[in-house]
């Protein structure tokens, strides 16, 4: 910069002492300004306004004071003088005259010897400094300047630092000074006269502008490649040196970018050689980024490559910087250089792969030799593994895919996988070297590798050819995508692992390591199983389809039949389909994707992912079923990386580790070699290291409670698994967790707590549940969790003792707070005590004396004891306790007052526990458990259903008989109480009864005996045994019975062998033993001549008492069973069977003829109590029947024997037992295997089965069979309707099945029979519904309506053509429950109305619409269906398609719907009668109309609209067919709902009015102000607000009269429009009350009072009905709240009073009561008002009738009312005129000036008198007529 002194001189020039001074500097000046201060302290006196008043003096001499100056420097710089004569004085003149472009060329040429001048150094720098400040117009002068200061060669570096300075300030003084100082520097260097100064003033212009200058760096660069001569070499020497000079300090990306913009010059578009500049452009590109290579960037590479990590922020920016440039290149070669030239195929592809680095090594240093060879390869590698941009990738495959380029899709491929597998080769935790966002990718890959046939050949007219692709290309896509979705989880992974099954697969191969078809993810082998068929089928099928095509195109061209032996395609194609099911990948391909793996780490990368976990998701679905052995390997990979795994992840892997060490292991570890050894030892590390990062996620400091659950709950969701050994490792699982945790401390282990140590020592295999698992640091957020997981598993677990440990645990830690949990745990134990008997049994057995069964009992009576006192209630509460729905809850109540509800197991199990008798350790609450429920002395609690409060049994039989087999005193007297003679016989023949027990069972006897004998000696069913056994148990040392012995040996009769007798009646009971002790000799022989029915009577007596079955026949049997035996041994030898018929045959035929007579179900039924015997001989039976299966006779009867037999069975008083299992299993063997021949025999038998409400499992099975056979179906439809109703309501599980195979034709009457099928679910929901009338308009669908409605779309996509009377019945019809207004709408009607709309042709929609809108119809119509129908009709995509996507701001409505006048008046009737069955409160409907009816008629206002396409015609015939309507009705409600309807229609069409008269009903009906919209809603309110916007100026004044001549015109025509908007006018009056007068008056607020004023009188009687009453009434408000401010000023104007007080007598002569009411609250108002205006006689009349009494009544009442007594309806009021009207006469003198108006401007001025009058008197207007008076003016 010029030094201070020079610029003071220049300003202080002008405002020193010497004003007449001009710009230049004195001569008299000193070289140093010695008075800065003087001159500093005379700016400072310069006031701002003396520098406001300086002249400009000297603009008109401007000219001449620039020739003189230049005059004066030609003379100084011409003469011939020597160089050390030149004064300072000259520089300084220069220096402040370089704002001259001509002093600055004349000063340029010579500076360069001034400035080597010692004596002028100074001034010349100052001189060099101003030159190049003030070069600042880039003209041709400025341009030869800027050329001859780069031409200055200065080697002192004083010097040449200050030239540096001054080239900043030329960059800044113009913007184009930076290109054309850079192309001069450039060309400069480039020359003969080369200046040494170059680089170092291009390193400056690069440090100024580091974003512009290597720009034009570039664009020099450009110029230099067009040249004719070949510049390449001289160019990239010259860069390297520029690069070199300017030590790397200069932005490489925008140079390249430079070097790819695009020129328009004309020396570019005319350019000759275009193909030579692209090529040379891309080799500048490829050594600009070589160049970017600095000493620490080549640094950093070395150190990396030896494996250290040095200075890597500089070398991922070189990468990153690379990365950029190759895309701008990328960018350059797809849309710029096709439009620069016509690239040669081989030249472009040479050029994109140059600037990727994909191209041969020697093209980027074959021009000079560099790179040099030492660093060539290095210098390459370092530019290639750089990141792959996503618009890079992107624009590769994108140039693949145009046809324009020349890229094929194979070598864009290629290129892309090339790239892709480079990038992910410099994977780095610190750079991303593949991100990628856009999911198009996928389809832009696999759009690569799609196959297009020859354009040239025709394919046959409707062939569709199919979705083909090249399998090379097709798998290398797959590839591609594979690496970039693992580096890019989140978007492309996600979406790959949704969307592409065939890219999952590949992604669950490399995470699971493990490269098998099917993946070994795929757990079950019936999915494997199903992936191969289908992967065959799917070969199969394409294989097909690509001989097909390959056909087609053969017949088109070579004329050739294509087989699989010559054809060319089938081994190159494969189908594309990337969304359907995973195909098989070639052996090769899994070979890549395994090389792949390992080099790229691509499994690791998406193990890593945590969102989206792919890792848990391949666990969770794998879980327990199947080992997961690379979940180890991943394990073992990751170093140190647990962290970055998830939970169950490591969770899995211990479980796999310890299922390994549950493995026995081999004991030869000598075997083992050294690498076994230390992968051994280093997966015991790593287990170690997992075990410790679990233990420290549950135990250590930073223990979360998601962490903490998520990990119990891997494990302890394994303890309810059926599989032992998942539970097993589950529980070494949980050990190894919170075990070892607890070692952390010694002294802790060493002193556990009391009350869990004794239960630990008797469980040490569980101190992990029952001791270390409290103590989590987070054990209550996982205590609810724990127990739910533990009561799952005490139903699945089959260990004593780790069910010993769940009880011992729930009992001291489940979480009981809540009535809910503890209700579950202990319904939950009570499950376990009476179900799983046999481990209850292996609990508490006496003979084996486990060591934890007293803790275990300790701790189920702790819970069930504190359970039942929760439960118990007090008094008061007797009778609170809720009702249920279950059978299962009892209401108990105690003698003493307490209730109780609970589930019956619960204390069925508590009884069981009392009879364990006391825990005999520690103490218990056993005693206060017998207390309540066996109280001593006292009876027992009483129990009730609690659905239908009958009394409950509380103890059965079997759980007397527990009770009886306890040692406790009192249960035994218990379950002694109250028995029957039976009962106690039936429990004294029971086994394992203590001798205690039975001794009070026989005195229970003896005094039954003593009681009843009778009873008692009838229940005896074999009294040798009972006497027998009583001696029996007398010799035990049973005590009493010797009463009940007596009446047994009186009643004997008197035998030698009774002894013998009773020994052979025990020795039958005895089981088992004596069977296989018999022998042959002792059976009878079955022999030809038996009668086999007597037999099976003997067998299976029929009257039997069923409470005490007599010992079986078993000999009999036995022998039955022998002679079966025998024939089934000749029958399998071949014999034929005997002439007369085999035992089996003839076996047969008895039970056949049994079973069609009377005794049938009493035989069937002593068969199914005898199981043990007729169970083996239908088993022999069948085994014949399949010997002999020839005989069709035999199987036959033997098949109808099983039926019949099944149809005695299938009633529900009978239990299930072994008979009926057999019985089904045999009948479904057989109708497998002889299907029923007569398909309408079969429906029938199923039918009657149904119809007995029998199993029907064995028919419908037997039916299926026949049809799947093939056999005709040759039933009826009502017959097939009845079977199908029958299983709907049964909810049979064959349905689907059966519907299969009867709707495989599709005929019409299918369809049929599926719709009666759905319109009789629907009756019958409507019988259901007769005693509820509240029930939802919308019913709940059947059971298996969905089912029908699939078939339905199936069978008829259109729904509506293959049965159009049942389905529109179906679609449309109203359907109401019996004796009730409600509507049976099935849920599913608005799915078909949808599959209606969208996939029926538009003949179908058509004839539907027509028959909706059919004024005689034969059924009703549910209008709501109906209407949405017709308006979805409107809005079907397909009719919009095509059109613009974007809706014009001016558009045209377009409707679709044109009705006819008869469809509209339908259309009129569905809305209609929809608002009438919408209307559901009768009581309103009396009176008027719900806010709901209306609302529905409104939202339906837009289809009416729409139907009637605007058009006035049809609004007129829907008007007057409402108007028909109404008055049809008369008053009722339906009426009404026409008129609401005809004022809508009015609102929307206020044109209307023109066409029809509307009754004045409409017109004055409560809806036209509710929430309605209307078309003129905002025209009224803007001429309202124009009306209110008041103010002073003519043109306000001029809007507002306008505004209120067409507010008058709307109240005389559209009353109702108006009236919408009284609100918004009371509003805009209560805003002026508080406006004083002078305001009111100067503003014309006052004019807006009584236009409004005048509009209301226009409004009148409709303003007075009662539901504008409260707008009305807030008008009138602000009124007397304006004559209230200003009723003492007599300047008011009192023709407003006048007219308001008149308005006032109409409102209370329309409405009485609601006006006096309303005024008398401001009666003291009017009275002031009145005595401040004595003169108004009509206020005065008004205020005494203000305090006579008014009839109470309102404006609803009848006119005859009104007029019968007038006299107590209104008040006495005068009838005077508001004010003096304007007569005729007054209009004279205005009537006369106009006649004898004579020029036209007397005319205008009477005009305008009246327009203004008019504006304060509108009515004038009516004297002035345009027929009499304005006719003259209009002919003149």
């Amino acid at each position: 910069m010029p030094p201070k002194s020079m610029l003071l001189q220049a300003e202080t020039g002008r405002s020193g002492g010497d004003l007449s001074a001009g710009n230049s500097p004195h001569p008299s000046t000193p070289d140093e300004d010695d008075n800065q201060a003087e001159l500093l302290i005379a700016e400072e006196k310069l006031s701002p306004e003396d520098d406001e008043q300086v002249m400009p003096r000297y603009e008109e001499l401007a000219e001449r004071v620039e020739e003189y100056v230049l005059d004066v420097l030609r003379d100084q710089l011409n003469r011939r003088q020597p160089m050390d004569n030149v004064s300072r004085n000259l520089l300084r003149l220069l220096t402040a005259t370089c704002g001259y472009k001509e002093v600055r060329l004349m000063a340029v040429q010579r500076l360069e010897m001034w400035l080597q001048n010692p004596k002028l150094t100074r001034p010349a720098q100052d001189l060099l400094m101003s030159l190049c400040m003030n070069c600042n117009t880039h003209g041709a002068d400025d341009m030869e300047a800027i050329s001859n200061l780069i031409k200055i060669r200065l080697k002192p570096k004083v010097l040449l630092n200050h030239y540096m300075l001054c080239v900043r300030e030329l960059l800044n003084a113009h913007r184009d000074n930076l290109g054309t100082t850079v192309k001069l520097v450039i060309f400069n260097e480039l020359s003969n006269a080369r200046n040494p100064n170059n680089m170092q003033v291009l390193h400056t212009v690069l440090q100024h502008s580091p974003e512009q200058a290597p720009k034009f760096l570039a664009m020099v660069f450009q110029d230099l490649l067009t040249n004719k001569d070949d510049y390449l070499r001289a160019s990239r020497a010259l860069l390297r040196e520029i690069i070199k000079q300017t030590k790397h300090e200069i932005n490489f990306q925008s140079f390249c970018l430079g070097l790819m913009q695009e020129r328009k010059e004309p020396s570019y578009i005319d350019m000759e050689f275009k193909e030579r500049f692209v090529i040379q452009v891309t080799d500048l590109l490829t050594v600009s980024m070589m160049l970017g290579i600095t000493a620490q960037v080549k640094e950093a590479g070395i150190a990396w490559d030896k494996g250290e990590k040095k200075n890597l922020e500089v070398l991922r920016s070189f990468q990153n910087q690379i990365a950029a440039i190759q895309r701008d290149a990328v960018w350059w070669l797809h849309t710029v250089i096709p439009t620069i030239s016509k690239l040669g195929p081989k030249d472009y592809v040479h050029c994109l792969h140059k600037v990727l680095f994909t191209e041969q090594p020697e093209t980027y240093y074959k021009w000079d030799n560099w790179p040099p060879e030492s660093d060539r390869n290095f210098f390459l590698r370092l530019c290639s593994e750089v990141p792959l941009l996503e618009d890079t990738l992107m624009r590769v495959l994108v140039i693949g895919l145009s046809r324009e380029l020349p890229l094929g899709p194979a070598d864009a491929m290629e290129l892309a996988d090339h790239l892709v597998k480079r990038a992910a080769g410099v994977q780095s935790d610190d750079l991303d070297v593949l991100k990628v966002e856009r999911i198009q990718l996928i389809d832009a890959v696999l759009n690569l590798c799609t196959y297009h046939h020859p354009e040239n050949i025709q394919l046959p007219a409707g062939y569709q050819p199919p979705n083909l692709a090249i399998s090379t290309l097709y798998w290398k896509a797959w590839l591609l995508l594979l690496v970039v979705a693992a580096f890019n989880p989140q978007k492309i992974g996600l979406a790959a692992w949704d969307g592409y099954p065939s890219l999952k697969m590949l992604m669950e191969m490399v995470m699971t390591n493990n490269y098998s078809y099917p993946p070994c993810t795929v757990a079950d082998e019936e999915t494997k199983t199903e992936m191969i068929s289908r992967e065959l089928q799917l070969s199969q099928r394409e294989k097909q389809e690509i001989l097909a095509f390959e056909s087609h195109l053969a017949a088109a061209s070579t004329k050739q039949t294509i087989t699989e032996t010559n054809s060319l395609l089938l081994s190159q194609l494969t189908s594309l389909d990337p969304q359907g099911p995973p195909r098989r990948p070639p052996p090769h391909i899994l070979e890549q994707v395994k090389s792949l793996n390992q080099s790229l780490r691509l499994g690791h990368l998406l193990c890593r992912s945590r969102n989206p976990d792919f890792l848990l998701n391949i666990i969770q679905r794998q879980a327990s079923s199947q080992s997961m052995p690379w979940l180890a390997d991943l394990v073992q990979s990751s170093e140190g990386s647990l962290d970055v795994l998830p939970v169950q992840c490591l969770c899995e892997f211990l479980l796999h580790d310890a299922a390994e060490d549950v493995t026995p292991m081999d004991d030869d570890e000598e075997g083992e070699s050294k690498e076994q050894r230390a992968k051994k030892r280093q997966r015991q590390q790593k287990q170690q290291q997992l075990l410790l990062r679990l233990q420290d996620l549950l135990l250590g400091p930073k223990a979360d409670e998601q962490t903490t659950c998520e990990v119990l709950d891997y494990f302890l969701r394994r303890l309810g698994s059926p599989q032992v050994a998942s539970r097993v490792l589950a529980m070494k699982g949980l050990s190894l967790v919170l075990t070892e945790g607890g070692l952390k401390d010694g002294e802790e282990r060493d002193q556990p707590m009391e009350e869990d140590s004794s239960d630990a020592e008797l469980l040490p295999g569980y101190q992990w549940l029952l001791q270390d698992l409290p103590k989590l640091p987070l054990f209550d957020s996982v205590r609810a969790m724990t127990a739910n997981a533990l009561k799952q598993a005490i139903h699945m677990e089959t260990d004593p003792q780790t069910i010993s440990a769940y009880l011992i645990y729930l009992s001291q830690h489940a979480p009981v707070e809540e009535q809910g949990a503890h209700n579950d745990l202990a319904l939950d134990v009570a499950r376990l005590i009476v179900e799983r008997s046999t481990i209850m049994n292996c609990l508490f057995s006496k003979h084996s004396c486990r060591p934890e069964s007293n803790a275990v009992l300790s701790a189920l009576i702790t819970i069930f004891s504190s359970y039942t006192r929760r439960m118990r209630k007090t008094k008061e509460g007797e009778d609170l306790y809720s009702w249920s729905e279950s059978q299962d809850q009892v209401f108990l109540r105690w003698t003493t007052g307490e209730t109780a509800t609970m589930h019956i197991l619960v204390v069925h199990a508590m009884v069981i526990l009392l009879t364990l008798g006391p825990p005999k350790v520690g103490e218990s609450d056993f005693y206060n458990l017998l207390d309540i429920w066996f109280p001593d002395k006292k009876p027992l609690p009483t129990a009730f259903l609690v659905d239908t409060s009958e009394e409950a049994l509380l103890l059965p039989d079997w759980l007397k008989l527990r009770m009886i087999r306890s040692e406790v005193s009192r249960l035994v007297d218990a379950a002694l109480q109250d028995l029957e003679p039976q009962q106690l016989l039936l429990f004294v023949q029971s086994f394992g009864i203590p001798v205690s027990s039975m001794s009070k069972l026989l005195q229970y006897l003896d005094q039954a005996v003593s009681h009843d004998p009778q009873t008692l000696e009838q229940n005896i069913m074999d009294k040798n045994y009972m006497a027998h056994l009583v001696e029996v148990q007398h010799e035990r040392g049973a005590t009493g019975g010797h009463t009940f012995h007596s009446l047994l040996s009186t009643s004997l009769p008197p035998r030698a062998d009774a002894a013998e007798v009773n020994k052979a009646k025990v020795t039958v009971e005895t089981p088992h033993g004596s069977l296989k002790m018999r022998t042959a000799t002792q059976l009878p022989v079955i022999s030809s001549e038996d009668d086999l029915t007597a037999i099976l009577l003997q067998l299976f007596p029929l009257k039997v008492d069923p409470r005490w079955p007599p010992p079986a026949p078993r000999p009999l049997s036995l022998a039955l069973q022998q002679a079966l035996a025998q024939e089934l041994v000749r029958a399998r030898k071949g014999h034929a069977p005997q002439q007369q018929g085999g035992t089996a045959v003839r076996l047969l035929q008895a039970l056949a003829a049994l079973l069609n007579s009377a005794h049938a179900g009493a035989l069937v039924l002593a068969m199914h109590r005898s199981h043990n015997l007729s169970c083996p001989l239908l088993r022999q039976l069948h085994l014949y029947q399949r010997l002999v299966s020839q005989d069709v006779a035999f199987s036959s009867l033997f098949f109808n024997a099983v039926v019949q037999m099944l149809r005695w069975l299938d009633n529900p008083a009978v239990e299930a037992g072994p008979l009926q299992t057999l019985l089904k299993s045999l009948a479904a063997q057989y109708s497998h295997k002889h299907h029923i021949a007569d398909v309408r025999a079969g429906f029938l038998h199923l039918a009657e089965v149904l119809s007995l409400r029998r199993d029907s499992e064995v028919a419908a099975k037997g039916l299926i069979a026949s049809l799947r056979a093939g056999e005709r179906c040759n039933a009826e439809p009502e017959l097939i309707g009845k079977v199908l109703k029958g299983l709907v309501e049964i909810r049979s599980p064959y349905l689907e099945e059966l519907l299969t195979l009867l709707m495989a034709g599709g005929t019409a009457g299918s369809v049929a029979m599926v719709i009666s099928l759905l319109l009789q679910e629907i009756d019958e929901q409507g019988v259901k519904m007769e005693t509820d009338s509240k029930t939802p308009e919308m019913s709940r669908a059947g059971a298996s309506s969905g089912l029908l409605v699939d078939w339905l779309e199936k069978l008829d996509p259109e729904v509506i053509s293959a049965c159009p009377e049942l389905q529109q019945k179906l679609l449309f019809a109203l359907n109401k429950a019996k004796g009730s207004q409600v509507i049976l709408a099935p849920s599913y009607r608005p799915y078909l109305l949808a599959l209606l709309t969208h996939q029926s042709n538009w003949g179908t929609l058509h004839k539907c619409i027509s028959a909706l809108l059919h004024k005689h119809r034969d059924q009703r119509l549910d209008p709501s269906p109906a209407l949405d129908f017709l308006w979805a009709c409107g809005q079907i995509p397909r009719i919009w398609q095509g059109r613009d996507q974007k809706t014009p701001q001016k558009r045209t409505e377009k409707f679709v719907l044109r009705l006819k006048a008869e469809e509209l008046t339908s259309l009129v009737d569905l809305i209609l009668a929809e608002s009438e069955l919408d209307c559901h409160d009768t009581s309103s409907a009396r009176t008027g109309l719900d806010p709901a009816s209306c609302t529905l008629i409104q939202s339906r206002l837009p289809l009416l609209h729409s139907c009637c396409h605007g058009d006035v015609e049809s609004v007129k015939k829907v008007a007057e067919y409402l108007i028909n309507c109404a008055r049809k009705w008369g008053d009722s409600v339906m009426s009404k709902r026409c008129q609401n309807l005809l004022l809508q229609i009015y609102l929307h069409f206020p044109e209307v009015i023109q066409c029809v008269a509307l009754p004045e009903a409409v017109l004055s009906s409560q809806g036209a102000a509710d929430g309605s919209t209307c078309k003129l809603d905002v025209l009224v309110h803007r001429l309202i607000s124009l009306l209110g916007d008041t103010g002073d100026s003519k043109s306000a004044e001029s809007r507002a009269s306008d505004a209120n001549l067409a507010c008058r015109r709307l109240a005389v025509s559209h009353p109702v429009l108006l009236l919408r908007q009284l609100p918004m006018v009371a509003a805009l009056m209560h805003g002026r009350v508080h406006l004083n007068l002078q305001e009111l008056q100067q503003q014309n607020h006052l004019t807006f009072f009584s236009d409004v004023l005048a509009i209301l009188e226009l409004l009148q009687p409709l303003v007075f009905h009662s539901h504008h009453q409260g707008a009305l009434q807030d008008c009138l408000l602000s009124i007397i709240k304006i004559l209230q401010n200003f009723r003492r000023t007599h300047r008011f104007p009192t023709a407003f009073i006048s007219k308001f007080v008149q308005f006032i007598q109409k409102y209370i002569t329309h409405d009485a009561a609601a006006a006096v009411t309303y005024l008398q609250k401001h009666s003291d108002i009017l009275q002031g008002l009145s005595s401040e205006n004595p003169d108004l006689v009509q206020l005065k009349s008004l205020l005494a009738g203000l305090t006579l009494p008014v009839r109470s009544g309102s404006s609803e009442s009848h006119a005859e009312d009104r007029d019968e007594d007038s006299n107590t309806g209104s008040l006495p009021l005068v009838s005077i005129s508001s004010s003096t009207p304007l007569t005729a006469s007054d209009m004279t003198k205005y009537l006369k000036k106009m006649s004898r108006g004579e020029a036209v401007e007397d005319v205008l001025e009477v005009l305008t008198e009246v327009d203004e009058k008019s504006k304060r008197s509108p009515e004038i207007i009516q004297h002035f007529t345009v027929r009499r008076h304005f006719s003259s003016l209009a002919s003149s």
